[in-house]
């Protein structure tokens, strides 16, 4: 396969990011892209893109494309996903790769009966310090690892957005548990339970809290502990509910301790990351690395990682969660 045409469904926030980072693939290109927001079709216009969509089906339905991406709210990932595959084009999805575990098992399924590729955008696995710590404990740099804390809290979806014409309101889904799926342990646990499985294999067993600071539908607050089967034990806390920003984890084995500051650069280091990219230099932006793994797996022949049958397996670890909190609360 030479130069990959993809099609992204779906231009909200993430989607741009998508939309900008294929821009700078040398070995792919945006064909086209699908939208019901007409501002947003204009902002991929302006882009250069010439075939604008409202409607993804009548965009699955051009043989050029060989790809598409899918950032799309929760409640809509699984529809897309399984008629694209029918479509025959290769699938980059936005986590969660669903709601729940069933929806996994459905999108697997319509990729492995149309023998198209599938890859879930945990971009966390594409940090330059997050590949490096996997590096220093799969070579013993910590010796055996016995403890992991993994920490991701924020404002959520509640962190003030604006463009042009002033603030952008939340949409209503993320405060609709039958649309989401779940809340902060879903959206932000899933990038560290993804990166746990990644660093420590398979989970034994879990123990799981969450809360609700809002009075929301769904949780806004979530700590996991997880029991992993070669002996190290995690913990992971996610929330919604701080207008500062925090993501770090800390490493804890028999030889070394460490803690890493996962979080947003400084002014200075942001500053320098804007020019870096406005000079062509790319290489550290997670989102734009996950995408040229994918491309590079599309064109060797090569299964993307994370898969989607790790995208299964985190939302299996998830479930697992979920019901131990909820039995939690009931007690």
């Amino acid at each position: 396969m030479n130069k990959i045409n993809f099609g992204i469904i779906g231009l909200g926030n993430q989607g741009k990011i998508h939309l900008r980072n294929c821009m700078r693939l040398k070995n792919a290109m945006v064909k086209s892209v699908a939208d019901i927001s007409k501002k947003n079709l204009e902002f991929a216009r302006k882009f250069g893109v010439k075939d604008i969509y409202t409607n993804y089906e009548d965009m699955l339905k051009d043989e050029q494309i060989n790809a598409v991406i899918i950032s799309l709210p929760n409640f809509l990932h699984l529809e897309a996903s399984v008629k694209a595959a029918d479509a025959g084009k290769h699938v980059f999805i936005e986590k969660p790769m669903g709601r729940n575990v069933e929806e996994c098992r459905e999108i697997l399924s319509a990729i492995r009966r149309n023998g198209v590729k599938l890859m879930v955008g945990y971009g966390l696995r594409f940090n330059p310090i997050v590949k490096r710590i996997r590096e220093k404990i799969m070579d013993g740099f910590f010796g055996e690892v016995q403890i992991v804390e993994s920490t991701y809290v924020s404002g959520g979806p509640f962190t003030p957005k604006s463009n042009k014409a002033g603030p952008v309101p939340v949409p209503s889904w993320w405060f609709d548990k039958k649309l989401a799926g779940g809340g902060s342990l879903l959206d932000l646990g899933s990038h560290m339970i993804d990166m746990l499985l990644w660093f420590l294999g398979e989970v034994k067993d879990i123990e799981s809290y969450i809360s609700y600071t809002f009075n929301l539908e769904i949780e806004d607050v979530a700590t996991c502990m997880l029991k992993f089967r070669k002996g190290p034990l995690a913990v992971v806390n996610v929330g919604w509910f701080s207008k500062d920003f925090i993501r770090s984890i800390q490493i804890c084995g028999t030889s070394k301790n460490l803690w890493f500051n996962l979080s947003r650069l400084n002014v200075g280091k942001k500053i320098w990351n804007d020019l870096k990219k406005k000079i062509g230099w790319y290489n550290s932006d997670s989102y734009y690395l996950e995408l040229a793994h994918f491309v590079n797996c599309l064109q060797q022949d090569a299964e993307p990682s994370p898969s989607g049958e790790d995208g299964l397996r985190c939302h299996e670890v998830l479930s697992w969660a979920y019901r131990k909190a909820f039995k939690n609360i009931k007690n």
